[in-house]
């Protein structure tokens, strides 16, 4: 290697080491992940989608390959040896009593010219495969992109249930802070004190609780994204309306805008004319082959010394040209149990197109019931949490000016609390509802 091949081959190797540095720099720079760049990086490094693709690869080499065996063969051979005593000079082909070297060879060639369209069929279904292939790889992504979009969803769910913790325990705080203050005037007794200590104590433990569910929730995703554990990883939070009401289609409608663009059952479709493709070619086992060979040999014998090594090779060149013709009379039925068996292959394929059909079906009948569900339930869910609302700040009021009791009040705090939660969880699964009947109508995934 010159000189200067080697400085830029070593320029090369320095300037792909920085921008693997510079990415591997970003990635760790990258701290909040919205669900866009979560979804491309998922797609992008997944080990699921990863294999799919290998598997592309490898169906695209065997397509290749099986044009290829349309093309003939050419092998060449040499033999050198020497021999003493009596033998047949393999060159002369003279009876010979005494030592000699030969040396002889040979190039050969053959090619298929009818097996039956056993190749052309087996083109065919390699080019099935690597369509079928393809669909595997969309399979894949999809899966890990329903998978990121419910994690997310849920960890947007639990940070907002952390705020609305925090929110309560401030409250209840300053209620506490009141309360001490009353207690110390005689205006209240140590029992009111002790359950307003108490929900004190309560909501700082929902704090804590939900904080430990939103990392619960985070871990869920980091992992689905086979992050490096040491990477530091947040969600992007974004600015959610309060939820409201999609035209959600109709689920048969629905259901053939999934047929029509999801993987899911057109690789079952695949997978029939894969068999069937398999059908054709045990059958040609029933039919002849016809082969056409070629060759040309030629040696040379030290017992014709007489005449030179050239002028010998010259002189011992011999051609072959031979059709061959291969009729199956009896294979022990091998060629019966071949077509047996690819036709309950087809059948196999047949059932599974059913049920993934069927499958399909029922997850968008499910997602589109939820859905449906959900949109009843957000107006009540809405409508719950505001008045809840107003009843605990008008027992707040009360409470300060001593209206209602310490029981009330925290019971109109529960009470908020609680319808709270529903509205918020509410919110969240008409979120994930609304994205999923998306997914099966072939949209893409984003929350706005």
């Amino acid at each position: 290697m010159t000189l200067n091949k080697q400085l830029l081959l070593l320029v090369t190797i320095y300037l792909l080491s920085l921008i693997n540095i510079k990415s591997q720099n970003n990635l760790n720079r990258r701290v909040v992940w919205s669900l866009e760049e979560c979804l491309e990086y998922a797609i992008a490094n997944n080990i699921t989608v990863k294999k799919a693709i290998l598997s592309k690869n490898s169906s695209d080499l065997n397509l290749k390959q099986s044009k290829n065996n349309r093309l003939p063969n050419l092998n060449a051979n040499i033999n050198g040896g020497m021999t003493n005593g009596s033998s047949i000079d393999p060159i002369t082909s003279s009876f010979q009593n005494e030592f000699y070297k030969s040396v002889n060879g040979n190039i050969s060639t053959s090619v298929a010219l009818y097996n039956g369209n056993k190749l052309t069929n087996t083109i065919e279904q390699n080019q099935l495969l690597v369509n079928q292939n393809s669909l595997y790889i969309e399979q894949a992504e999809n899966n890990i992109i329903l998978s990121i979009l419910e994690a997310y969803v849920q960890a947007l769910y639990t940070q907002e249930a952390i705020e609305i913790a925090k929110n309560s325990a401030k409250s209840t705080e300053d209620l506490l802070k009141q309360g001490q203050i009353k207690f110390s005037n005689g205006a209240l007794s140590r029992s009111d004190l002790a359950d307003l200590e108490a929900q004190n104590a309560t909501n700082q433990y929902n704090i804590v609780s939900a904080q430990t569910q939103y990392a619960q929730q985070v871990l869920a995703l980091k992992q689905l994204l086979e992050l490096d554990p040491k990477i530091d990883f947040q969600i992007e939070i974004p600015e959610l309306s309060d939820s409201k009401d999609f035209l959600i289609p109709n689920k048969e409608i629905i259901f053939e805008q999934a047929v029509n663009k999801l993987p899911d059952t057109k690789i079952y479709d695949l997978e029939k004319q894969i068999n069937e493709k398999d059908l054709e070619i045990a059958k040609a086992g029933y039919l002849p082959t016809l082969n056409l060979s070629g060759s040309l040999s030629t040696g040379y014998s030290s017992t014709r010394d007489y005449i030179d090594f050239g002028r010998q090779l010259d002189g011992n060149k011999s051609q072959n040209v031979s059709l061959s013709l291969n009729i199956p009379i009896f294979s022990k039925f091998q060629n019966k149990t071949n077509v047996a068996l690819a036709k309950i292959n087809i059948q196999q394929s047949e059932l599974n197109k059913i049920q993934a059909n069927k499958d399909l079906y029922q997850k968008i009948e499910m997602a589109w019931l939820n859905a449906t569900t959900n949109q009843a339930e957000s107006k009540s869910s809405k409508t719950l949490r505001d008045t809840s609302k107003l009843s605990y700040d008008l027992s707040i009021k009360k409470y300060e000016f001593g209206g209602s009791t310490t029981t009330d009040l925290l019971v109109s705090q529960t009470n908020y609390l609680n319808a709270e939660q529903k509205y918020l969880q509410t919110k969240y699964m008409g979120l994930l509802y609304q994205q999923l009947l998306q997914y099966y109508q072939g949209q893409p995934i984003k929350i706005q």
